[in-house]
């Protein structure tokens, strides 16, 4: 007799697992065939709110790195690698070698400012680039009166909240007469930016803008070469005209000597703009963009005699009722009937008979087990 109960312990186990399998049969086939009866959200409506994200990291500014430094003549990669994990640890600094320079890559504003004075201590050929990080937001002001001082400018917009470091009056590039326009450099604040919204200023309507940013390519004064400037260069010093290692202020040859570029060793100045390698840098810097634009005269005009003659098309062209996507597809017009939904009620009622189909002999098994028990 103590079987008995065992067994139907193990019966009772088998009949939850068939009710849970035909359970997860039913979820599955619902989830299938009976999507289409669910709407999708209107992402328009203006009942369509998103939802809230707790973001622990909110607090949080994202910083971007220090600009990179490029260094030239390094002999040796691997005493270089140990002088700057001793100089700045070994997870500040990355480095990717170019076929005439390193470039190093630091992690924060610590590394790289500790990197540039050992590179200047080194005497070491480098460039880089200014810093993000103390860089004016510059701005121009557009229709103020040239005769307005600088100083009432820069003291009006302090008063509304904004830190101005330097206010600048525009001249004229030929005749150097003062312009209606003004270079204002203000602090990398968080309302910096604002000042774009300014439209009156002094009693005058005015317009903020962006300065006007220069296609050529910048040019060092201290060794000639184009993509950095001198205030962040630590090449040698060359002559613009001559090419010579000394500045070019203290040039010691006569102005009737022919110039010798420092960059192609042309017979001109290293800032003369037809220098190869500066057309070089400008074709690389804007690559040039084939068209498919066949000019007008090139075109053949070809004319038919149906040109001429148009036939009497007693059958004229229908319009084909498809859309767009049902001609990529291949789809004809008579494959325009929607998809056939399956009926819920339909779809219950199969569940039910197989669900039945299920229990039936688990049941007739059991109630032979409960004779048996019974006649015992």
């Amino acid at each position: 007799m103590l079987l008995v109960p065992q067994m139907m312990r193990q019966l009772q186990l088998i009949i939850q697992i068939k009710i849970l399998l035909s359970l997860q049969k039913l979820k599955e086939f619902t989830l299938h065939h009976l999507k289409p009866h669910y709407a999708e959200p209107d992402l328009n409506s203006s009942s369509h709110q998103p939802m809230e994200q707790n973001n622990d990291n909110s607090d949080e500014v994202f910083k971007p790195p220090p600009l990179p430094i490029f260094v030239r003549g390094v002999e040796n990669y691997l005493d270089l690698c140990t002088a700057l994990i001793e100089l700045i640890d070994v997870d500040n600094f990355f480095c990717k070698a170019f076929a005439n320079c390193l470039k190093i890559q630091t992690s924060n504003l610590e590394s790289y400012r500790a990197l540039i004075h050992f590179l200047k201590d080194q005497e070491a050929e480098f460039n880089t680039y200014r810093l993000k990080q103390g860089k004016p937001l510059r701005i121009v002001i557009r229709n103020l009166h040239p005769t307005t001082k600088v100083d009432t400018i820069k003291e009006e917009l302090e008063v509304r909240l904004f830190e101005i470091r330097r206010v600048t009056n525009v001249l004229h590039k030929v005749t150097k007469i003062p312009l209606p326009l003004f270079f204002v450099d203000l602090e990398p604040t968080i309302r910096s930016t604002e000042i774009f919204n300014l439209s009156s200023l002094l009693h005058t309507k005015i317009k903020v803008e962006e300065p006007y940013k220069s296609k050529t390519i910048s040019q060092c004064n201290n060794c000639q070469e184009y993509g950095h400037t001198k205030t962040y260069c630590g090449y040698p010093t060359r002559c613009v005209h001559y090419g010579s290692n000394h500045k070019s202020s203290d040039c010691p040859n006569q102005r009737s000597v022919p110039p010798k570029c420092a960059l192609c060793a042309g017979d001109h100045p290293a800032s003369y703009k037809g220098c190869s390698i500066y057309k070089d840098l400008q074709r690389a810097k804007k690559p040039f963009i084939k068209s498919n634009f066949v000019p007008t005269n090139n075109r053949v005009n070809t004319i038919t005699v149906s040109d001429n003659h148009p036939v009497n098309d007693t059958h004229p062209i229908q319009p084909d009722p498809r859309s767009y996507v049902q001609v990529i597809s291949g789809r004809t017009a008579n494959d325009l009937t929607p998809p056939i939904t399956p009926d819920l009620n339909t779809t219950i009622t199969n569940f039910l008979e197989d669900f039945k189909s299920l229990i039936n002999p688990l049941m007739s098994l059991l109630t032979k087990v409960i004779e048996k028990l019974l006649a015992k």
